[in-house]
């Protein structure tokens, strides 16, 4: 993953704002294995395990994150090392706004790759990020073209985060079936105003 200084630095004591609609993951096994990728400081993880999954794992790559995971949202297990799950396959995977965050073909390449290695036919994929039209005021931005891609710009000397054209995860996902799709208001880390978009799939 990508901003490695950025959640190491600054972004350690950014507030997460994408909000998980429960309603979405009825339909997942409280036994069931989840595994919340880029988690951060757990907020969505620990929301989950409120909710009766106890079999869940918080995996980010940011030390500082995860130390600030265990110390507010205990109950599941957090980790930075991807060997803590290398023989789990996983029931749902969250990720809310890790492809933001991994802004490179290549390491959305990687990500796609884990999830499909630690998921079977039949896993659901809980993905929330930004689209580039739902967000015109970003523009401007959008023309930095970081990584020599529309939507990728930098937001401090640390990071470079990448908003996506509308297609881009059903794209990515191909072998996914997206079975719901939902537009909510949301705020940047900045506090700044944002529409985010989520999705659901279901490994075919």
């Amino acid at each position: 993953m990508q901003n490695t200084k950025y959640w190491r630095n600054e972004g350690t004591q950014k507030k997460f704002t994408h909000e998980i609609k429960m309603e979405w993951v009825n339909n997942v096994d409280k036994a069931s294995q989840l595994l919340d990728i880029g988690c951060g400081y757990g907020r969505i993880t620990f929301d989950l395990y409120k909710e009766g999954f106890k079999n869940i794992i918080g995996f980010d790559t940011s030390k500082p994150l995860i130390e600030r995971a265990v110390y507010e949202n205990p109950g599941p297990l957090y980790t930075t090392d991807k060997q803590t799950f290398e023989n789990i396959h996983f029931g749902l995977v969250i990720c809310f706004a890790l492809f933001t965050s991994c802004p490179t073909e290549e390491g959305q390449s990687e990500l796609k790759k884990l999830i499909n290695k630690h998921t079977m036919t039949g896993a659901y994929l809980y993905i929330s990020d930004c689209i580039t039209t739902d967000n015109p005021h970003y523009n401007e931005r959008y023309e930095q073209r970081k990584l020599n891609i529309y939507g990728c710009f930098s937001s401090s000397e640390l990071s470079i985060f990448r908003h996506h054209e509308p297609t881009h995860f059903d794209d990515l996902f191909l072998n996914w079936t997206k079975i719901k799709e939902r537009k909510v208001d949301g705020k940047t880390l900045n506090g700044n105003n944002i529409r985010i978009s989520q999705y659901l799939y279901k490994k075919s």
